[in-house]
């Protein structure tokens, strides 16, 4: 937090010699005043004095900032020409009366300190700058005194009238200065009106000082004292420049504060027409009135001209890219006179950017990858558009078959982007690209009436694209559009079949190899729609997780998996039933407490449900889905890693994690009969289950050669079609009471593999 303006600062040896030696100069002064021959004005030279001494005590103890050494020159400055025009009254310098002109150069100190807050108040803004206010009402209040001092008998001889005016220029440049700071920063104005006051008694002192000399000094006083409390009070770093709703309070302040010159010069106006005089210094202050209202019309103009356009800009642009816009993008696809493409890009990897180092982060990144595209684009004769979070479209001249490789070449550029923001480099970015066309205007009556169709038609390629994996490009055409129909018409009747129980569940036996019983049975999700038909699995659930359904999706497959398990009398025997659940549902709140009030509801045993989940889920330590697997360890479900062996296989989270079972991936389960190594890692896993007290399922057993090996590596459970496919729930019964042939001597010899007919 700043210092108070008052505060004391303990004195430096530079401020204590620099204040002694201006006390030693206010001595050396005084005592001029009781030497100098003649009839000084002692109490203007007290004033002045006094003002030196003041300021050489602030130089001392006083705050000190960036500024301080500025405003305690000002003050100095004012004494020397208090005590000089004191010492002095009848001196003249050529024609121009000296004391006019040393208060004049007196006030040149305040009013660079005054115009060099304005600037800075104003820095940087579009609004009018600061100073022609200050001017405008600096040459009404010229106008006004000159009038007075001419009016109340203080003009003279040319020399006297031209030093009179230079003060009165001084002192109302001061005064118009400090006004339109005070109105601009309103905690400013106590200092605004002491500066003010310090330029119209300034004025009246040299003006009144040869000859009324107790009007002098006590207009001596009050300039001191608004000089003093003007300085002091002003902040010793500077003025901050508002911004929001304060700026726009203090543009409406000025504007207010601009009328004011307006009346003043009328009455001015007036008391010419009522007391005409011939005065031509009077008209030379009208026509400078004229002038800087004019300058001060003309910089409001300006800067309403530059306001639109950085409004127009703003409306056009993306203000984190400076790229165009949505709109920006549909005056580009409109009208075209030649063949365009649209190529719509979509950043991947951005997510884990701003999980990991913030949002900031991300945005830097988009911003470097919007510069490399650019300069992808600018080669191209092409132009970049910013449409979504992570979406940047580019219009380049072609058909799709030409810009494929200009994708290509974008989505590389791309990549480049994290190495130019600090800590994004371990983060691989890349991009998928959806690309359409737009033919000349006129001659696609498909495109008639519909300028951002190119735009629906790329987004139907990117959403294609995203299914190839990063880096695809996929280019609309009459394939891409039926499968984007088709999907959003499984989206819709997956919805729907999620609502009305359309969802079937079929129950896959885990078996033992050693006793050729059912241990438990996997739930797995079927759906057959009027509409559709048969949708498999891989696809049906890629869909739900994509529209956000894999949540309500996978709760309806869990509780009528339990229920139509329970109704079918599989735990009452001591099977179990293992059910697969998603990251996403992890990490939707309520889960434990969905899996707790199923286990109420129909009395189960905890161990007898098992719940698989991939390994992602134990990427984060700490993360909410870890959590919510220690609670469900905790009610007693066992805990399955499925499809063990082809993913992360971070072995470090099974001695730290409430793990309960391996189940070894079918593409594993294949290398046993051919690849010695797919046999060695195969025993390998089993053998550290076997040493960490877990249990292994091994999944795609489907020769009776798989069973054997599996059985001499000492692997408890195995799963396949050797067994039996998925089976609906009117056949669990069968299924339980079915016990699997088990040789008495390990055959090792090929056996004909099971046909995957069905899925």
């Amino acid at each position: 937090m700043a210092a108070a303006p008052f505060a004391p600062t303990r004195p430096t040896a530079g401020r204590v010699v620099g204040g002694v030696a201006l006390l030693a100069l206010a001595a050396v002064l005084a005592h001029l005043a009781t030497v100098v021959p003649g009839t000084p004005r002692t109490a203007v030279v007290v004033v002045g004095v006094a003002s030196i001494v003041v300021t050489a005590v602030s130089l001392m103890v006083l705050h000190r900032g960036h500024n301080s050494a500025k405003y305690l020159a000002a003050g100095v400055l004012w004494g020397l020409g208090a005590v000089v025009a004191g010492l002095l009254p009848d001196l003249d310098l050529g024609p121009f009366p000296l004391s006019h002109v040393v208060f004049a150069l007196g006030e040149l100190g305040a009013l660079a300190v005054l115009l060099q807050l304005l600037v800075r108040a104003r820095a940087g803004s579009d609004d009018p700058p600061l100073v022609v206010d200050a001017l405008m009402l600096g040459s009404a209040l010229i106008t006004l005194g000159w009038d007075a001092f001419a009016r109340t008998g203080h003009s003279g001889t040319g020399g006297e009238n031209a030093a009179t005016l230079l003060v009165v220029v001084a002192a109302s440049l001061v005064a118009g200065s400090a006004v339109a700071l005070g109105v601009e920063q309103p905690r400013l104005r106590v200092s605004a009106t002491g500066l003010t006051v310090n330029g119209v008694a300034t004025a009246v002192v040299a003006v009144c000082l040869p000859h009324d000399v107790a009007i002098a000094g006590v207009a001596a006083a009050l300039a001191m004292a608004g000089g003093i409390v003007g300085l002091l009070t002003l902040p010793r770093d500077g003025v901050v420049r508002h911004g929001g709703a304060d700026a726009e309070r203090a543009a409406r302040r000025l504007e207010v504060a601009s009328l004011i010159p307006g009346p003043v010069l009328l009455v001015d106006i007036l008391l010419l027409v009522v007391f005409p005089r011939a005065d031509p210094v009077l008209f030379a202050t009208f026509i400078t009135v004229l002038v800087t209202f004019t300058i001060r019309h003309a910089a409001t103009a300006r800067s309403i001209d530059r306001t639109t356009a950085h409004l127009k800009f703003l409306a056009l642009h993306d203000a984190l890219t400076g790229l165009g816009n949505r709109t920006l993008l549909e005056r580009a696809l409109t009208g075209p006179d030649h063949d365009q493409s649209l190529v719509l890009l979509e950043l991947v990897g951005l997510d884990d950017v701003n999980d990991v180092l913030g949002v900031s982060a991300g945005d830097a990144l988009i911003r470097a990858a919007a510069e490399e595209v650019l300069l992808v684009v600018g080669d191209l004769d092409g132009s970049a558009y910013r449409t979504g979070g992570d979406q940047i479209a580019v219009v380049l001249r072609g058909d799709p078959a030409h810009c494929l490789r200009h994708a290509e070449s974008l989505i590389a550029a791309i990549t480049t982007a994290p190495a130019k923001v600090a800590g994004a480099g371990r983060f691989p970015l890349t991009a998928v690209a959806g690309v359409a066309g737009r033919a000349p205007d006129g001659t696609d009556p498909d495109a008639v009436g519909d300028v951002m169709a190119p735009f629906v038609q790329a987004d139907i390629a990117l959403r294609d694209a995203k299914h190839l994996g990063g880096g695809a490009v996929s280019v609309y055409s009459g394939t891409v559009a039926v499968e984007h129909a088709r999907r959003g018409l499984m989206r819709e009747r997956l919805a729907l079949a999620v609502a009305e129980g359309g969802v079937d569940v079929h129950y896959q036996p885990v078996v033992s190899f050693t006793t050729g019983r059912v241990d438990k049975f996997e739930a797995l999700a079927r759906w057959e729609d009027p509409v559709l038909g048969r949708i498999s699995p891989v696809e049906f659930i890629a869909i739900a997780e994509e529209s956000n359904l894999v949540v309500a999706l996978g709760e309806h497959v869990l509780r009528h998996a339990v229920q139509w398990a329970y109704e079918a009398g599989v735990f009452s025997v001591g099977v179990g039933l293992a059910v697969n659940v998603s990251v996403v549902q992890l990490q939707s709140p309520g889960f434990a407490d969905i899996v707790r009030e199923i286990l109420d509801q129909y009395r189960i045993a905890p161990h007898l449900l098992t719940l698989e989940l991939t390994e992602s889920v134990f990427l984060d330590e700490d993360s909410p889905a870890e959590r919510v697997v220690t609670e469900l360890a905790g009610l007693g479900c066992q805990i399955a890693i499925d499809d063990f062996g082809t993913g992360y296989s971070a072995f470090g989270y099974l001695g730290r994690l409430p793990v309960h079972v391996l189940k070894i991936d079918r593409s594993l389960t294949q290398s046993l009969t051919d690849d010695v190594n797919g046999q060695s890692v195969v025993t390998c896993v089993v053998d550290l289950a076997n040493r960490l007290g877990l249990s292994v399922v091994v999944e795609g057993v489907e020769t009776q050669q798989q069973a054997d090996i599996c059985r001499f590596i000492s692997a408890p459970l195995g799963q396949g079609w050797l067994y039996s496919p998925a089976v609906p729930r009117e056949l669990l019964g069968e299924q339980l009471a079915h016990v699997y042939p088990v040789p008495d001597a390990l055959g090792l010899e090929d056996e004909t593999r099971v046909p995957a007919t069905e899925f």
